[in-house]
């Protein structure tokens, strides 16, 4: 065969076909080059599709590459505020949405949103409280199960009053319950992705995600209760010893009180006899000057034992308040009138801090001024070269409180819890008698007070 010749075959019935063989091959040629085009053109789109899986496995990748940090950072802290502000940040982050919220189940049973980012929305959100079905949030936590919804205004559930309150518009919701050993804790909500609708694969990576969050938050809310637990013991354990601590204090003053009683009026009747006859022998030595000396000096010391034996039955009286309402700032009024001339000699300067409303309480006005008297008088006595005296009077609770300060030398800390013993006195001997702190609390404790070793101030229930 050869090309361009026309070739003539007869057939055995003796029909004949005619074929041109130049035709044919350009036809052969012409299909040879399409199947090449599409040869290149499959290759072309496999090359792309590899480079589209790549891209898209690379970022699968990068994404449970974050997903793992984020998930080691939240389950770093056990500080509820921080794994719920570090969790959201990150999705916001590595799904691309607007917001998120992070809602959990209270022991009373209701649904509160106990963070949103940005943070911007807490100050809304946090005043919502849903019940368990009610909204998506509460829809998720009923049943366990997931919820979608890329145009929430179509969605039943979805509740407008969050969109309302804080002007934030909601167009779509993935919202994903946090289950921790088949107990339903909450729930972890996306809100409005920028890229486009919420998918199936948003879906599945936000499970992951919730599921290692849900036990970062159970941990960190067992922690906070363990704490406020240790912190309710430790508090009930210092209420204990203070409480121990009265309970010693008030036997002792009872115990030497009764002893101080009876020794005080043991001590009063020979001291009346003494006195009188050093009087008697004032009078009859006239003229004579040594007799009258002595007997001058034996009235002196007679007066002086006097005044301990009334602050021995002062000590052990536990007479019952005669109670009246009276306002503290004027019972201070009233002891610093009685002193103002001698805190005035000593170069002390008052300084008085009221509080602007009244400090009433139900007392004995002459009790509490004995008490006032003798913290004023301690604490001139700790200031002879001058200072300022400070008087102070607040409320905190149900409680009225008042201090007295000065700028003295203060007490040293090895006496501090000596202070209100009977008898205890740092002072020279014949410049007092220690029972001052010890009448002072007892008055406090029989108002139903407390008052302190200088590391609280007295106070008086209103």
């Amino acid at each position: 065969m050869t090309d361009g010749l026309t070739v003539t075959a007869t057939a055995a019935t003796g029909s004949v076909e005619a074929v041109d063989l130049k035709t044919e091959n350009g036809y052969l040629r012409q299909m040879l080059q399409v199947a090449l085009q599409e040869k290149d053109r499959l290759l072309r789109l496999l090359r792309q599709h590899n480079l589209d899986l790549q891209s898209r496995v690379q970022d699968q990748t990068q994404q449970l590459l974050s997903l793992n940090r984020l998930v080691t950072t939240i389950n770093a802290s056990l500080d509820l505020q921080e794994v719920a502000i570090t969790a959201l940040s990150g999705l916001q982050t590595l799904v691309d949405v607007q917001a998120a919220s992070l809602a959990l189940v209270g022991g009373d049973g209701e649904i509160k949103f106990v963070m949103g980012y940005p943070t911007e929305l807490m100050p809304v959100l946090s005043k919502f409280k849903l019940k368990v079905g009610q909204g998506i949030v509460g829809q998720v936590i009923q049943t366990g199960q997931a919820h979608l919804a890329n145009d929430v205004r179509q969605d039943p559930a979805f509740l407008p009053g969050v969109d309302l309150a804080t002007g934030f518009t909601t167009r779509s919701i993935l919202c994903e319950p946090l289950i921790v050993r088949e107990r339903i804790i909450g729930a972890l909500e996306l809100i409005n992705k920028w890229s486009g609708p919420f998918d199936d694969a948003d879906q599945a990576f936000v499970e992951t995600m919730a599921g290692s969050l849900a036990i970062a938050v159970d941990n960190a809310r067992m922690y906070e209760e363990a704490q406020a637990r240790l912190k309710e013991v430790v508090r009930i354990n210092a209420q204990l010893v203070e409480t121990q601590n009265q309970l010693v204090q008030s036997e002792k003053l009872a115990s030497i009180g009764q002893l101080t009683a009876g020794l005080a009026h043991e001590i009063n009747n020979p001291l009346g006899i003494l006195y009188g006859y050093a009087q008697l022998l004032d009078e009859r030595a006239a003229g004579n000057a040594p007799i009258t000396e002595y007997a001058a000096t034996i009235v002196r010391q007679a007066l002086r034992i006097k005044r301990i034996v009334n602050d021995l039955l002062g000590f052990a009286r536990h007479d019952k308040p005669e109670v009246v309402r009276v306002d503290l700032r004027q019972l201070v009024d009233r002891v610093l009138d009685l002193v103002e001339y001698q805190l005035a000699a000593q170069k002390i300067q008052v300084n008085r801090i009221y509080d602007l409303k009244p400090s009433c309480v139900m007392v004995d006005g002459e009790q509490i001024l004995q008490v006032l008297m003798n913290l004023i008088q301690n604490a001139s006595q700790a200031m002879p070269q001058g200072g300022i005296l400070t008087l102070r009077t607040w409320s905190e609770d149900r409680y009225s409180l008042f201090s007295v300060s000065d700028q003295g030398i203060g007490i040293p800390e090895a006496n501090i819890d000596r202070v209100f013993d009977p008898f205890f006195t740092t002072k020279p001997v014949g410049q007092g008698t220690g029972l001052g702190l010890s009448v002072s609390y007892g008055i406090i404790a029989r108002h139903g007070g407390d008052v302190s070793r200088g590391r609280r101030e007295p106070a008086l229930r209103a």
